[in-house]
C-alpha cells in the first residue's frame, strides 16, 4: 500500500530498495512527515549543508498516485544552505505521482559524485549517466538533453537543476517538468553541491489500494465538491493571481520592500488582467480538477520569437512586481522565465532586489555597489540584470547568491533585508494579517507562507487586525498543512477534501484508520519533531523574530493603515497552544506524549 524506499549512494554509485515500517505511516502519514522523520535520524544537525553528509529526502504521501483528486504534492528536506537549519519543499506536477509508479514512496539521495551525472531511474532499475556535457545548460535545455539522451521519450518525468544550483546559490530550485518546482530552501544548490545534474523516471507499477471497491465513488464525490468550492471555480479561470485584487485591498501586498502594503498599479495585475492579457491557456497538475496553471507566452528577445511558459504565480508576481515597483506584464514575464531557466526561488531573488532597491534609493549604496545599475523601485531593466547576475553569479550577483540575510551583512544594509532566519518573507505584510507573523516568524525553515496559510481564514473571519487569538488559530492551520503535506495532498484542495474526508481518504488507500484527531495528532508530532532539530542548533524564542519594520514601523496608507505587530503577545499564545515552554522548547512531558522522546 506504500511502496518501497529507494536510497542512492552517489559516492558509491550503489543502490538499496528498503521497506519503511508501517508504524512510521501511522506516527508521521507520509511525505513531509517522513522526510523529518529521516532527517532527523540520518543528518546530524551539526551537518554543513553542502557538504556530501547533507542528503535529499524525497518523499510522496501515501496518496500520490492513486485516484483521491490533487495527490501530486511530493516534499523533499535537507539541511538548507539559505538558513543552515531544518528545510523542506514540495514540488506539484507529475514528478512525484511517477516515482509512485516506478515502485517508491521514497527516494533518499546521499553522497557526492566524482563528476556530473543525471540518474535514471526505470522501475526496479537504476542507472548513474554522465551528464559532462549537460552540465552548464538552462532548465529547458537540460531536461530535452536529458530527454534525448534517453531515447526522446516524452511520457519521462525530469526533474534537473540549472546554473544556479550548479553554482551553489544558496535559493536554488530543483525543477520538475520545467516548470514545477521545489522552490525554497536552497534544494537546488544541496543537489549541485553533490554533482546531480538531474533525475529521470519512468514507471509502470500499479498503485494498490486497500479498499479498491469504495475509493471510485469517493474520488468521483470529492472532484465534484472541489470543482463546486468557491475557491475551485475561482482559481480554475484565474489561478493564484485571484488573491491579488482582496490582498491588495486590505492593505497588506508587499510593495517597495514591504515599505508599504498597497500597491497603486496592482489593479494591472489582477486576475481578470492576468487572463485577457497575457493568458494562452490553462494547465493542472497530476490528478487535478481544477487547472490552476496558467499558460503564458513571453518574449525572447535574442530568439526574436515568443516562448509559452507556465506562471507567472501570485508570489512571483508580488516579489518582482509590486515589491520592486513594477507592474509591467512584459518584465514580469521575462523575469519570472530568467529565474525558471537558471533555477532559483523567485520570492528570495525578488527580496534580494528590493533590498538592493530601497538602499540605493536611500542613498546607502551607490553605483560603484551595484556594477553601475541604477537600482530604483520601478526599473524594469535593473530587475533583469540583477536576475540574470544571480543567476550566473556574476558582479553583485554573487553577494546576492547569498540570500538576503548575509547579502544585506555584507552590503552593511541589514536594515532593508526582510527575512526570518535567513529566508525572505513572501507577499503578505503581517502587519495587516497578524496571524501571518506567527507563520514567518516560528516556521523552522525560515519566513514561509505556505507553513500556515492564515490570511485566507483572517480576511473571511474579519479578524485580520486583531492579535488576540491568534496563537490557537496559527496552530490549527500549522497542522492543516502539515497534513496534506503529508499525505500528498494539493492544500488548494482543502476547499473541497474537509479533514474528515483526507482521514477517509487515508484509510482507503492504506487501510490504516484514521479519523480527524489521529490526522491532527500525526501532524502535532511532525511539528514538533521539525522544532526539535533545530532545537539542537540552538533555536529558540530569540530565533522566531521579524524585522524590526513590522513591529517599529506602522503601514502608513490602505486600509491597514497605522498597523504594527505585537510578536511578544503571539508567541506567548502560540507557545501555550502547542504546550511547549514560554522559550519556545517542547517539553519532556510533551514529547513523551508524541512518543517522540526515544528519538531524542
Amino acid at each position: 500500500m506504500f511502496g518501497k524506499l529507494l536510497r542512492i549512494n552517489l559516492t558509491t554509485e550503489k543502490y538499496s530498495i528498503e521497506d519503511i515500517d508501517t508504524k512510521l505511516h501511522e506516527l508521521f502519514l507520509g511525505g513531509r512527515g517522513l522526510g523529518a522523520y529521516f532527517l532527523f535520524r540520518e543528518v546530524p544537525p551539526s551537518t554543513l549543508p553542502l557538504n556530501p553528509e547533507n542528503k535529499l529526502i524525497f518523499m510522496n504521501g501515501p496518496l500520490a498516485g492513486t485516484l483521491i483528486p490533487g495527490n501530486n504534492k511530493i516534499c523533499v528536506t535537507f539541511k538548507s544552505p539559505l538558513t543552515e537549519s531544518y528545510s523542506y519543499s514540495l514540488c506539484g506536477g507529475h514528478w512525484g505521482p511517477e516515482l509512485r509508479y516506478a515502485g517508491y514512496i521514497g527516494l533518499i539521495v546521499e553522497g557526492k559524485a566524482s563528476n556530473p551525472v543525471y540518474l535514471w531511474i526505470n522501475n526496479d532499475e537504476v542507472e548513474f549517466k554522465s551528464a559532462e556535457k549537460i552540465w552548464g545548460n538552462l532548465i529547458p535545455e537540460s531536461e530535452h538533453l536529458i530527454r534525448e539522451d534517453l531515447g526522446g521519450d516524452k511520457t519521462l518525468q525530469i526533474a534537473v537543476i540549472g546554473p544556479a544550483g550548479e553554482k551553489l546559490v544558496s535559493f536554488a530550485c530543483i525543477t520538475a517538468g520545467l516548470y514545477r518546482e521545489f522552490g525554497r530552501g536552497g534544494g537546488g544548490a544541496v543537489m549541485g553541491s553533490k554533482n546531480l545534474k538531474g533525475i529521470a523516471l519512468s514507471g509502470s507499477n500499479d498503485v494498490e489500494v486497500a479498499h479498491p471497491d469504495k475509493i471510485i465513488p469517493f474520488a468521483k464525490r470529492l472532484i465534484d465538491n472541489i470543482r463546486l468550492s468557491k475557491i475551485g471555480q475561482i482559481r480554475r479561470i484565474y489561478g493564484t493571481m485571484e488573491l491579488v485584487e482582496r490582498i491588495n485591498k486590505a492593505g497588506f501586498w508587499v510593495t517597495r520592500n514591504f515599505s508599504e502594503g498597497f500597491f497603486e498599479e496592482g489593479y494591472k495585475l489582477e486576475g481578470p488582467q492576468m487572463r485577457e492579457k497575457v493568458v494562452s491557456g490553462d494547465s493542472s497538475c497530476f490528478g487535478c480538477p481544477i487547472g490552476c496553471g496558467k499558460w503564458t507566452k513571453v518574449l525572447v528577445p535574442e530568439e526574436n520569437e515568443k516562448i509559452m511558459m507556465e506562471g507567472p504565480e501570485f508570489e512571483t508576481v508580488g516579489m518582482l512586481g509590486s515589491n520592486c515597483g513594477i507592474s509591467n506584464w512584459g518584465t514580469l514575464l521575462k523575469a519570472a522565465r530568467i529565474c525558471d531557466t537558471f533555477g532559483f526561488d523567485t520570492i528570495n531573488g525578488g527580496a534580494c532586489i528590493s533590498m538592493m532597491m530601497e538602499a540605493f534609493e536611500k542613498g546607502r549604496l551607490t553605483l560603484d555597489d551595484t556594477d553601475g545599475i541604477e537600482m530604483k523601485f520601478g526599473n524594469e531593466e535593473a530587475l533583469l540584470k540583477s536576475l540574470k547576475k544571480i543567476g550566473m553569479r556574476e558582479g553583485f550577483g554573487d553577494i546576492l547568491a547569498k540570500g538576503v540575510a548575509r547579502a544585506g551583512e555584507k552590503l552593511q544594509i541589514s536594515e532593508f533585508s526582510i527575512h526570518s532566519k535567513g529566508q525572505s518573507f513572501p507577499v503578505y505584510d503581517p502587519r495587516g494579517a497578524k496571524a501571518m507573523a506567527l507563520t514567518y516568524s516560528t516556521s523552522p525553515k525560515g519566513a514561509h507562507h505556505m507553513y500556515a496559510t492564515t490570511f485566507g481564514l483572517e480576511l473571511a473571519l474579519g479578524n485580520r487586525l486583531i492579535e488576540k487569538g491568534k496563537g490557537l488559530l496559527e496552530r490549527n492551520q500549522q497542522f492543516s498543512m502539515a497534513i496534506v503535506d503529508s499525505i500528498a495532498l494539493c492544500s488548494t484542495m482543502r476547499g473541497g477534501v474537509p479533514l474528515d474526508d483526507q482521514a477517509e481518504a487515508y484509510f482507503l488507500v492504506t487501510g490504516i484508520p484514521m479519523n480527524s484527531k489521529s490526522l491532527e495528532k500525526a501532524a502535532e508530532r511532525i511539528i514538533n519533531l521539525e522544532r526539535m532539530y533545530n532545537v539542537k542548533l540552538g533555536f529558540d524564542r530569540s530565533t522566531d523574530t521579524l524585522p524590526k519594520r513590522f513591529i517599529e514601523e506602522p503601514l502608513a496608507r490602505g486600509e491597514s493603515k497605522g498597523q504594527i505587530v505585537n510578536l511578544d503577545l503571539l508567541l506567548d499564545e502560540y507557545y501555550s497552544a502547542m504546550e511547549w515552554t514560554s522559550n519556545g522548547i517542547p517539553t519532556e512531558k510533551k514529547l513523551k506524549e508524541l512518543g517522540l522522546h526515544e528519538l531524542l
